[in-house]
């Protein structure tokens, strides 16, 4: 099953769309999705996970356990990365499974979902938005293509895309998240075209906003602070706090020590400490920053089985998991 999806990314056109799953009001009704809890609460809790597009056999059970992880906290902000759907994927879209489990658990989330590549009606991998909080406005912008995979001598340039939901919480205001999915084995060049057109349509977006309006950008970046080998990626990274943001995660602790070791996992790190990818290099590559957001309460990694063998495995990755203080 792996090497027939991995032929037919290689061998589509890739196209995209956005599709959702609203539960959102009709005209002059109550919106099913509500979360005034939060704003009673004065918290909001986000998670951020990869979840692996290629593994369709456990993907059912994984799924269920990120549902329950999200009833249980609750998670209010859910942002996917390696959505999947279409036949060969056996569902229409995976991020709705998940939105079925969290709706059987007696969780209403909106989703809204955002194709970046693949054949629809076959396979095709998205970014998704799950959100307790009803959407007020959404919108996606394409990345540059980036030389990710070979084949045949050919190097095969994938889209990526990052999508914008701006959500309402009842008697808090409105909040916007962002979500994207960097390219992965890509040059540096490719990289930094990517945040070339991330970061200024960040910036284009808040204008329209006020300047005190809470923004949350999270995703798999693909960018590991202590990684320089084909190249350095500590700029990349720093290009990102440049511009405004700061690594919830990394608040109150040394950022020198942060999965700091490649070669030895630690608790901070979001691939190499899954069963899913035992035995690969320790990186922490998936992020959630946060701009005009000054208290964070909570911030950890969940869902890494080898450091905490109680936290089940969802993906090859780790999921980051944040709560912040409302303003």
């Amino acid at each position: 099953m792996r090497n027939i999806l991995f032929v037919v990314i290689l061998s589509i056109a890739a196209s995209s769309g956005c599709a959702g799953q609203s539960l959102g009001k009709e005209d002059g009704d109550e919106p099913l999705v509500q979360c005034a809890d939060v704003a009673n609460r004065k918290h909001l809790n986000i998670l951020s996970i990869n979840l692996l597009f290629s593994e369709i056999e456990t993907r059912d059970q994984r799924l269920e356990a990120i549902a329950e992880f999200a009833a249980k906290t609750p998670v209010d902000i859910i942002l996917l990365q390696e959505a999947v759907g279409g036949t060969l994927a056996h569902t229409a879209n995976s991020a709705l499974d998940l939105q079925g489990k969290l709706s059987a658990r007696m969780r209403n989330y909106e989703l809204y979902t955002a194709f970046e590549t693949g054949l629809p009606g076959l396979l095709a991998v998205a970014n998704a938005v799950l959100s307790r909080c009803e959407i007020d406005f959404k919108i996606t912008k394409r990345l540059p293509r980036a030389s990710e995979l070979e084949f045949q001598g050919h190097d095969i340039k994938l889209p990526r895309n990052v999508m914008m939901a701006r959500i309402n919480i009842p008697g808090s205001g409105k909040m916007n998240i962002y979500n994207t999915h960097l390219c992965a084995k890509c040059s540096a060049d490719e990289l930094s075209a990517q945040l070339n057109v991330l970061l200024p349509f960040i910036e284009k977006v808040e204008a329209f906003f006020p300047q005190d309006n809470p923004v949350i950008l999270g995703g798999d970046f693909n960018i590991d602070r202590f990684r320089t080998d084909p190249f350095e990626e500590r700029l990349f990274y720093d290009r990102v706090i440049e511009a405004g943001f700061t690594d919830a995660y990394a608040q109150n602790r040394s950022l020198e020590n942060l999965c700091a070791d490649a070669g030895q996992a630690d608790k901070h790190c979001t691939v190499g400490v899954s069963n899913l990818d035992a035995g690969d290099a320790a990186r922490r590559i998936d992020y959630i920053f946060v701009n005009k957001i000054k208290n964070i309460r909570e911030n950890r990694v969940v869902f890494n089985t080898l450091i905490d063998p109680n936290q089940p495995t969802v993906s090859d990755h780790a999921g980051v998991f944040i709560s912040v203080v409302l303003p």
